[in-house]
């Protein structure tokens, strides 16, 4: 008698590995239906929790220009240009849709045939060489996860986030939040961008070929952007497939396969605003904290005159393009008299992303262009006066304690001799500017010249006389401005105000004007500046019909040349050079012969677009004598009968070669002898 807990040898029980092994995958399958029992009402309920918000997710600093126009909206890795689906051609999703996502109307956010066809290619080469995404999932990694590394686990958040998309929005939605978000190449994002990059038009504007060139170039942007014969052969097949699923008809495609497909690499509109806009953002990411700033739905109203922008773009762009070899890179910077308020504001030539470098707020050196604030220190300090004459003639001055001299030339290698204090300004003569720097000292150079506006640091060396320290040509444009300002500083301004969503004022910027100068002795120098345009050095950067004041610029081998400007309203600072700091050889490579026709060309395409009355300087109550010479200081014989009336005395001759003032008193016997002279000499030209 054998117990029942005992078999017999021989005898199968009810133990025995059949039976268990039945038994375990009878309870494993019914581990995997409750595990799939549980993840359906968990995701069911994560579905059904609040879904994403789309406005939200694309949220940033929404930027105004001076009229309360909107540009743009700022993130922190890239700028945005938001249109609706109405305001983009109808070929465009279409041709998205047939491209990256047939089945975009038909499914929910996530198509299971293409994540499994995906999946299938993955295993087989183990990585991922297929994402299986649907334009929601696309949008949702845009959104969400765009800065992680891709796993399968991201992918199944991905996923998740699109059934949410898709249950919360509408095709249409979808589809214009991501054609507003998704890369196109070359640092574009957007159709709107994408469509000003690639065809130089509006995203409303596109034919079927050029809508059906943007969808294709989404499958590998980096890679298609810059190679057209691929992405025409992309742009063909998915004409193919759009024909195929009766999208257009077969012969819609072949006219667009047959039709001139002119692709371009157009600077965008936002582009050509991006060194002021980058400028912008660093101003902003100073005085907000990254959370406030990019997450509060910030507007912000900036100075930025888009057209002003946009014309100051192509004027340095095309100028430097046309500039003697050597000269290869420039920068612009324009202020508003009224407001210091900063209306354009170019870092470079050429394309941002390919040179993001912003020269505009970066230091050169200065040259001439200082020479104002050198004769505005003698003015101040009575060294200079309205009567006083310079001696142009070589000058060598022992440096203390060392056994060198400073020796500087003119450019010309001339001298004149004894000259007004306007002819040394309008001719740029550097042994003048040096003497008046010996009389004022360099200690009051840099003093005035941070007064005026310029921040950065000078060296108060006898060289500063001759603009021997570096400056930015924003640094320089705002000490222009307090000239053409009669002596008052305003701080150069970008942002007028920031505002909440709600239209509450967070942050007001409100110009602080400070009187700096005297207006008697800044007049006398901006009169003497205006015959640097009409009769010295910067005669190319004259403008029908306004006054013009300003000052050339060529410094140590015309490393960096400069022609800085202004007008009654506004003042423009143009710099030129190159990147690698090399001199650049010729005679003609000067602010006066280049940077001051890029001014000219600018200055009268601004005006063209912005017809503002000219205004006028203040007249100086002593203004600095006039010396007649017409075959030197006068650009043409006509110029010369008017000046007859404004001629002084005779000038008494040069002390010790210092700046000294002629003797006012009149004798009228020589004054007549001179000038019948001077007459027979004039009648001689003609």
């Amino acid at each position: 008698m054998s117990s029942g807990l005992i078999s017999e040898p021989g005898k199968e029980t009810k133990s025995s590995p059949g039976k268990a092994r039945r038994l375990w995958l009878r309870r494993a399958g019914l581990a995997i239906l409750i595990l799939i029992g549980v993840g359906v009402v968990a995701l069911a309920v994560l579905i059904s929790l609040p879904g994403p918000d789309l406005q939200a997710a694309s949220q940033g600093v929404e930027i105004f220009d001076r009229h309360d126009n909107e540009i743009v909206l700022l993130r922190p890795d890239r700028m945005i240009v938001t249109v609706p689906l109405s305001h983009i051609s109808k070929y465009l999703p279409e041709a998205i849709v047939a491209a990256e996502d047939k089945n975009f109307y038909q499914h929910h956010g996530v198509d299971p045939l293409g994540i499994l066809r995906a999946l299938v290619a993955d295993a087989e080469q183990r990585k991922f060489i297929q994402g299986g995404s649907t334009i929601t999932q696309q949008l949702a990694k845009n959104l969400y996860f765009a800065d992680q590394k891709r796993t399968l686990a991201l992918k199944l958040n991905e996923a998740l986030m699109a059934l949410k998309i898709d249950r919360q929005y509408s095709k249409e939605q979808i589809l214009e939040s991501y054609l507003n978000n998704v890369y196109f190449g070359s640092g574009t994002y957007g159709a709107e961008q994408a469509a000003q990059r690639y065809f130089g038009k509006s995203a409303k504007s596109l034919s079927l070929g050029e809508a059906v060139y943007l969808a294709g170039l989404v499958n590998a942007p980096s890679k298609l952007s810059v190679n057209t014969e691929d992405a025409v052969n992309r742009q063909r097949a998915i004409l193919d497939n759009m024909a195929r699923f009766g999208t257009i008809t077969s012969l819609e495609a072949d006219e667009a396969k047959n039709s001139k497909l002119v692709v371009r690499d157009s600077p965008t509109k936002i582009e050509r605003c991006a060194y002021y806009l980058n400028y912008l953002q660093k101003i902003l990411e100073q005085q907000f904290d990254s959370t406030q700033l990019y997450q509060s739905n910030f507007k912000v109203y900036t100075y930025l005159d888009t057209t002003a922008q946009t014309l100051a773009t192509k004027a340095i762009t095309a100028g430097i393009r046309g500039a003697p070899k050597g000269v290869s890179q420039g920068a612009l910077v324009s202020i508003s008299v009224a407001d210091g308020g900063v209306i354009a504001l170019v870092g470079g030539a050429g394309s941002f992303l390919k040179s993001p470098w912003n020269r505009a707020i970066s230091p050169h050196t200065a040259g001439s262009a200082f020479k104002p604030f050198v004769y505005l220190a003698g003015l101040i300090t009575g060294v200079v006066k309205p009567d006083t004459m310079i001696d142009d003639a070589p000058l060598a001055v022992q440096i203390p304690d060392s056994r060198q001299t400073y020796a500087p030339r003119n450019f010309d290698g001339r001298y004149l001799g004894p000259i007004t204090v306007r002819k040394a300004l309008a001719l740029s003569r550097n042994t003048c500017a040096v003497r008046v720097g010996q009389e004022v000292g360099p200690n009051k150079i840099v003093e005035v010249a941070h007064e005026a506006g310029i921040t950065s640091k000078l060296e108060p060396t006898l060289a500063l006389s001759l603009g021997a320290s570096a400056v930015s040509p924003l640094d320089i444009a705002d000490a222009y401005a307090t000239l053409a300002r009669d002596g008052v500083h305003i701080q150069p301004q970008f942002i007028k105000k920031v505002t909440n969503a709600n239209g509450k004022i967070v942050r007001e910027y409100q110009p602080s004007p400070a009187k700096v100068f005297d207006e008697e002795p800044v007049a006398e120098l901006v009169d003497a500046l205006q015959d640097v345009v009409q009769k010295g050095t910067a005669k190319q950067a004259r403008l029908f019909g306004r006054p013009v004041a300003g000052k050339t610029g060529t410094a140590d081998g015309a490393r960096d040349i400069w022609f800085v400007g202004f007008t009654p309203d506004m003042v423009t600072a143009v710099w030129g050079g190159n990147d690698q700091d090399q001199p650049i050889a010729g005679n003609q490579v000067t602010g006066g012969t280049i940077m001051a026709g890029i001014w000219q060309r600018y200055m009268e395409t601004y005006y063209a677009a912005n017809n503002t009355p000219p205004g006028e300087f203040p007249i100086p109550e002593h203004p600095f004598i006039v010396e007649p010479e017409p075959l030197h200081f006068l650009p043409e014989p006509a110029g010369i009968f008017g000046n007859l009336s404004n001629m002084m005395p005779p000038l008494a001759p040069q002390r010790n070669g210092k700046a000294h003032h002629a003797n006012r008193q009149d004798d009228s016997q020589k004054h007549k002898s001179g000038l019948g002279k001077l007459f027979k000499k004039l009648m001689k030209l003609f």
